[in-house]
């Protein structure tokens, strides 16, 4: 990575430009079995409603979930693969998009325009109760 990518993408994730929340909880108090990690939607009051999106940092690596229904949720990595920038999550469109070169994912990672040509990389995610488990 350049160090203008990594300045960038640091000033912005410093920031939180681009995003709608970003929340890095290195000592969010969840279980981990494996590859799974359990967090407490009270520990995510934006996630409590549809549309909300939140990035953390989970077992070391950034994670973006977004809640997409009442009954489910979707966790992606949210860097994106043209230059590394953060992706934000549009509920009005519902899309990723990188506030970098204007790139733009589908909820599955999938890019629907360009100038990124990989798709973002998804971990299983389902809400259980009154948690969120995802799976790294």
């Amino acid at each position: 990575m350049s160090s203008s990518t990594f300045g960038r993408r640091g000033f912005l994730l410093g920031s939180g430009l681009g995003l709608g929340t970003l929340l890095v909880l290195p000592t969010v108090s969840s279980r981990a079995e494996g590859g799974k990690v359990a967090i407490p939607l009270a520990k995510l009051e934006v996630l409590k409603s549809v549309g909300g999106s939140v990035v953390l940092k989970l077992k070391g690596k950034l994670v973006l979930l977004v809640r997409d229904s009442a009954t489910s949720v979707r966790a992606l990595d949210p860097v994106c693969t043209h230059r590394e920038c953060l992706v934000a999550y549009n509920p009005g469109e519902n899309k990723l998009k990188c506030p970098c070169h204007g790139s733009q994912f589908d909820l599955n990672g999938r890019v629907v325009h360009g100038p990124a040509s990989r798709p973002l990389a998804n971990y299983a995610a389902e809400l259980a109760g009154e948690q969120i488990i995802v799976t790294l």
